[in-house]
This record gives structure tokens, sequence and C-alpha cells, in this order.
């Protein structure tokens, strides 16, 4: 127990000890002006009342005195206490020299006033043997301050080494000074417990705050990361989500992309119904190109073909998407049938510009698309169904036709 007084029971690094003797520092400071007013008051009183006996020739102990003196001296030292405290405070960023030197003012202010009290008692024992003026000082320095174990045994070792040398020479009872040798050890101990308890229970304090510091810490840490964790998925979901939304060969929308952006564009129109024009596009003749030149270079042509249809869209309203094997579908909102019609005429001349050789094809030395148009007003995906089934026939009628040209049927 005693072991866990006078050691502090955890470590502390460094730079963590200096923060703690700053901190005691600033501690004793602010608790010693409160200290240090109310002893200039007790001390002024008995300095006055000292005063006015010694001038009322009430008893032959009232005269200036040494009584009188040390209430001066005691009055005077707490008014610099205050004084230094107040300049300390103004110090908003202490160096480390300014530091160090209202730590050594400190240090002195806690000498003198023990020594102090064991000058009075000294001098009481020729009058009534009394040893308050000891005890109170060394009971307020004790509990008021805090001071590491090796400042306390010093302010101990100084003024009660000075005032158990200095008893037998002004108290002449032998019986009286064995009661002070006596009661006096028992009470610097005792004192000594508890000047060791509030210290430690101060320190224990400083280091749960820093355990508590450190866990912020760790926690805002651990939630930073949480976010960027976050962050991170979030962003690979919205990839994935992408990712889903396109077809991964020819990197244009896939058919679910298809879906949801016409039910999206259809619930944002402020009308009751939109006018929508959807093309139906087949590539001619897609298999025996296929089989012919290589299925790696069907899929590159399926992407160069996917990336023109794909370059004729203008704005957010329209928008095309693969709709598996060489099957694609656009669609244009704000569209009526000869904008469909002449939408489709573009795509097709885009496609055969592309001037991509096709020796198996019927119908042109190069790689051509057929295509179906449907125009009319859609309220719904049911709507929209009824229209792409319209563009198919329309396709249907277009490779029937001879290919290579573009097709229109019966809008709803």
């Amino acid at each position: 127990m005693l072991d866990r007084l006078i050691r502090l029971p955890f470590t502390l690094t460094e730079e963590e000890r200096r923060e703690l003797r700053m901190l005691t520092l600033s501690e004793n400071i602010s608790r010693g002006k409160l200290f240090a007013r109310i002893i200039i008051g007790i001390e002024s009183a008995l300095a006055v009342i000292d005063l006015a006996a010694s001038i009322a020739k009430l008893h032959d102990s009232f005269h200036f005195s040494f009584y009188f003196m040390m209430y001066v001296l005691m009055i005077g030292l707490n008014v610099a206490f205050l004084l230094a405290a107040t300049a300390y405070e103004r110090d908003a960023k202490l160096m480390e020299g300014s530091y160090r030197l209202y730590e050594k003012l400190f240090t002195v202010y806690a000498y003198t006033f023990v020594v102090w009290g064991t000058a009075v008692t000294l001098s009481d024992q020729r009058l009534y043997g009394a040893v308050m003026a000891f005890v109170i000082n060394l009971v307020g320095i004790s509990v008021i301050f805090y001071f590491n174990n090796k400042m306390v045994l010093r302010l101990y070792a100084v003024s009660g080494g000075l005032l158990y040398i200095g008893l037998p020479f002004f108290q002449s009872s032998s019986d009286v000074l064995v009661g002070h040798y006596i009661n006096l050890t028992v009470f610097l101990f005792f004192t000594w417990m508890a000047s060791r308890i509030l210290y430690v229970n101060f320190c224990s304090n400083y280091y749960n705050r820093l355990l508590l510091g450190a866990s912020h810490r760790k926690l805002e840490e651990q939630i930073i990361r949480n976010e960027k964790v976050h962050l991170e998925l979030a962003r690979a979901n919205g990839e994935l989500q992408r990712l889903s939304l396109i077809d991964a060969l020819t990197e244009i929308p896939n058919r679910r992309a298809f879906d949801q952006q016409m039910q999206r564009l259809l619930t944002q129109n402020e009308e009751p119904c939109s006018l929508v024009a959807i093309l139906m596009i087949d590539i001619d003749y897609f298999k025996p190109f296929n089989d012919n030149y290589g299925h790696a270079e069907g899929d590159r042509i399926l992407k160069e073909v996917a990336q023109a249809i794909h370059a004729e869209m203008e704005g957010g309203r329209q928008f095309a998407a693969r709709l598996g094997g060489e099957e694609f579908v656009a669609a244009a909102f704000d569209t009526g049938v000869d904008g469909a019609m002449e939408l489709s005429e573009r795509i097709r001349a885009r496609v055969q510009q592309l001037a991509v050789p096709h020796e198996y094809s019927e119908v042109s030395a190069y790689l051509t698309v057929s295509i179906g148009a449907a125009a009319g007003e859609a309220a719904n995906p049911e709507e929209i169904a009824q229209l792409m089934e319209h563009a198919d026939k329309g396709l249907y009628l277009a490779k029937t036709g001879g290919r290579n040209r573009v097709s229109g049927a019966s809008s709803t």
C-alpha cells in the first residue's frame, strides 16, 4: 500500500512527465491564490490585534514583537505569491526557462511557508507550549498543494528537522517535550499519507485523461478508417452497379440499363404521355462474318458497331443498348416518326461508313445493319413494350425487304 503512495502505479513518458509537472504547477498556483488570500486575511487580523493590544498594553506579551514581524512576513510572502501567480497567468505560452523559474519561485514559497510555522512554534514554547502554527502550516501545505514524494519529504525534513532540533532550546519541560516528539511524529506520518493520497489521485486523474484521450484518438482514427472503407465500398458498389448496367463486350448499356433509363424518363416526364421513338437494329449476315473471320474479329466488330450507334445518340433523352448477340435497341424521347426514320438512317449510314469488309454479305461488300423504327406516345413500360414490338416488325420488314435499310411500322 505504502509503495503505491511512494511510486506512481503507472509509467509516463518523458514528455508526459513534463506535461504533468506543468499541470501540477498550474493547479498549485490556481489553488494557492485562494489560499493566499485567506492567509493574508487571517494574518492581517492577527497583526491588527497584536498592534492594538500592544498600544493598549493589555499584556506583556503584546508589543511590537517577534510575532508582529512574523505576521507582516507572512502577509508579504502571500502578497508576493499573488503577484507571481498573476504574472504566471499572463504568460499564455510558457517557455521552458519561464516555467522553470515559476517552479523555483513556488518551491521557495513552500519552504518559507513551513519554516515560518516552525519558527512561530518554537517561539510559542516560551509562552504556552503550543505547536499549532507548525501543524496548521504543514497541513495547509500538504493538502492544498500537490507535491511529488521527494518534495514533500524535503519540506518535512527541513521544517520538522528544525523543530525537532530546536524544541529542547525553547521548551524547558521534559514531559511536554516528550509529548511533542511523539505527537509530532504521528502527525507527520498521517499528514504525509494524506499528501500522498491526494497527489497520487491527482496524477491518476491525469493518467486516466491520457488514456481517455488516446482512446478517443484511436476511436477517431478507427472512424476515419471506417469512413474510408465505407467510401471505398460505396465506390466499389457504384462501380459494380455501373458494370452491371454496361455490356462487357461493347461497353454500352445493356438491356437492364435500357429498361431502367426508360422507366426513369417516363417517371420524370411532366406530361401524362411521352412521345417516344424505338429503333431495333440488327447487323446483317453477322453469323457468316463471325464464322469466317473468327470470333475475335466478330467481337471487335460488335464493339465498333455499338460505339457507332452510341455516337449518334444526342443528349440524355436518347440512348442505345445491346440486347444480345448482334441486336441493338435505341430510344429517342420527344421524337416522332419522321425523327425516328432520320435517326435510323444516320445510324445505318454511319455503320456502312466504317467500311468493314464483309465478303460473305449478300447485300454489300461492307458490313451493314438493318433497322426497324416505330414512334408513338407511351406512359408506361407496357406501352414501351408495344412500341418495341412495332419496331421489331419494322426490322423484320427491313430484313425481308433486302437488308441494309430502314423500315417503319404502324405506331401505337
